[in-house]
Formats: C-alpha cells, structure tokens, sequence
C-alpha cells in the first residue's frame, strides 16, 4: 500500500512539473499583458500597437494575448511607467524620453540638431552608448521590446507658427511651446527664443489665446491636434528624430518563457515596419486636409543654418555637467 501511494505521488509531483515551464508559465494557459498608450486608436500609432497585438497572437498561436489600452485609459505617461514597476500593467509604448528618469542621457534625443537624420540616431541607440542607456533602463525594471529602434514618431517634425519662420533670426523673441525638458527649453532661449512650458493638450488654447506663437510637433499629430486652425504657417524644421519605444515590465518579461520573450521582440520590431507604412499614409491625407480647409503655407529651411546655430549649445551642456565631457563629439562620430 505505501509503495502503491509513493508511486501516485511521484506521478502527481511529475504532471504538475509537466505543466509548468521553468519560467514559470503554466503549460496551455495563456497569458495576458496589459499595454497602455497615449494615442487614440483610429492613429497611425493607435493603429501599429494594435498590430503589434495581433502579430503577438498569431506568432504565440494565441497563447500569449496583448491587450492594447488606448488613449491614456491607463493613466498619464509618467502614471502608467510607475504602473509597470508596480506590477498593475506590463507594458507601456511612447517616446523614449519619458524614461529618462532612469537615465538622463536618453534626453539627448530631443536636444535639436545634435542628431543628423535618424539613421545616426538609430546608431546611437543600437550602438555601445544605447546598450549602456539600456542596461540602466533594465536595472531599474523596464526593458525595450523593439531593439531595432524602427518605430519612427513624425516621420519629420514641423513648426507651426502664427507668422512665417523661415530663419533662426525669425525665432528670436517668438514665444514657443516647449514641454518639461531643461535641455530643449534651454536650446531655443540659446538662438534667442522664449520657449513657455504649456501641456500638449493645452497647446491648442495657448495657441489661441496668443500665450505661445508657435509650436513643435510631429507632423503626424498636427492636424489631429487642429493645430493649422490658428497657426497657419508651417516650417519642416526636422529639429531631432523622434521614436517610439514599447517597454515591458523586466519583473514581467523575466517571468515569461524564452520562446515567449523572443515572440514580443520580434512583434514589437516588425510593428516599427508598420508604423512607417501608415504614418506615411496618415501624413500625405493629413497635408492634402491641412492645404483644402486651413490654406497652410509651407516653407523649408536652410538647415545648416539651423544646425551652426544650435551647435554652440551642445557643448555647452558638457561645460555646465549635464553631459559627461567628450559625449557630443562621440555622438557625432557616429554619423
């Protein structure tokens, strides 16, 4: 008798090792992972997470789901980080910049003409310096899916403005949107410009109101935002390139099987390919709107104007420590 209850013992201990994987995740049970996002679903953006959705259903045969929350349901940006590292959400897809908590340097992507084009930028975040950001972003709990950085934000940025600014000596005295940054705010009061902090969904009425002149934005999110209404004058200054980064919680990531890991790193770079495709979609109706119902002008600058004008505040950021000494010419060797 003990021998017989010794033996269905070791069959029940061995079904239940069976059905669990090493990493934890129990053998046919699917899993779940909550994304949250700042764009509204019917965007190109809104539309790529999505994709990446349903990419991570096909590659998994449906046992790894991620369920896509839109339009800032999960809370504000700064809210939905502090939710991953709490464990109520995995996952959380914006701009890379709003982790910069984690590491000041990733703030270099938004200092204005100290990236060439995206490519260099690209090889700054796939290079030795972005492997360093992304091992500090990974001690601290949080770990970027797409590591071919492709998910490309704009895909250029504009200046929309209440009058034409076809010059740097046009941004003189023109009071600018700016977001929380120290370093952008800080490089256009460089060229002589009087950037206001103003939050992107208050931008519109400051516009309006004639508390800010212009503002800087992805062209992708200009005519949502309905910002040609009251500032018809558009300038492609292409001032930083712009991504979007999807992040998972490390805690998270580390509990999921390898086959699991590696399905969300390829779903989450195949997006990047997506998102090009319909943001380019997006942008051509969008100009096409912009032209028909707020008779836009558009102008172009010289822009290496703009990129001499801008440089002395690169090294200006090391002078004062904000930068580790010898980090922009190492940026700029990249090229």
């Amino acid at each position: 008798m003990k021998k017989f209850t010794f033996m269905l013992v070791a069959l029940f201990s061995l079904f239940v090792v069976s059905a669990c994987s090493e990493d934890g995740e129990a053998a046919g049970e699917v899993v779940e992972l909550k994304l949250g996002t700042k764009m509204p679903e019917d965007t190109a953006e809104g539309q790529t997470f999505q994709h990446f959705a349903d990419l991570v259903k096909e590659k998994s045969d449906g046992s790894l789901v991620v369920k896509v929350y839109p339009a800032e349901q999960l809370g504000k940006g700064t809210t939905q980080i502090d939710n991953m590292l709490l464990g109520t959400q995995d996952m959380y897809a914006e701009g890379a910049t709003y982790f910069s908590d984690f590491d000041s340097n990733i703030e270099v992507s938004s200092i204005p003409y100290l990236f060439s084009d995206y490519d260099h930028y690209t090889k700054f975040n796939t290079g030795e310096m972005g492997e360093e950001i992304n091992k500090n972003l990974i001690d601290n709990g949080v770990r970027i899916l797409n590591t071919e950085r492709n998910f490309i934000r704009g895909p250029y940025r504009v200046l929309l403005s209440k009058e034409p600014i076809k010059s740097v000596e046009d941004l003189k005295g023109l009071k600018i949107r700016s977001f929380e940054s120290a370093f952008y705010s800080a490089a256009y009061e460089s060229v002589g410009a009087k950037p206001t902090v103003v939050a992107w969904t208050e931008t519109y009425l400051a516009l309006k109101q004639n508390l800010v002149d212009a503002v800087t934005s992805p062209i992708s999110l200009v005519w949502p935002m309905k910002f040609t209404e009251v500032a018809p004058y558009m300038t492609v200054i292409d001032e930083y390139p712009q991504d979007v980064v999807i992040a998972i919680s490390e805690d998270k990531f580390s509990g999921l099987s390898e086959e699991h890991q590696q399905i969300l790193i390829d779903a989450a770079n195949e997006a990047g390919e997506k998102a090009a495709e319909l943001t380019d979609k997006e942008v051509k109706e969008h100009l096409e709107l912009m032209k028909s119902e707020h008779g836009i002008e558009i102008f172009e600058i010289d822009k290496q104007e703009w990129v001499d004008a801008f440089s002395d505040y690169h090294y200006q950021l090391e002078e004062e420590g904000k930068l580790p000494k010898g980090y922009v010419d190492q940026i700029k060797s990249l090229k």
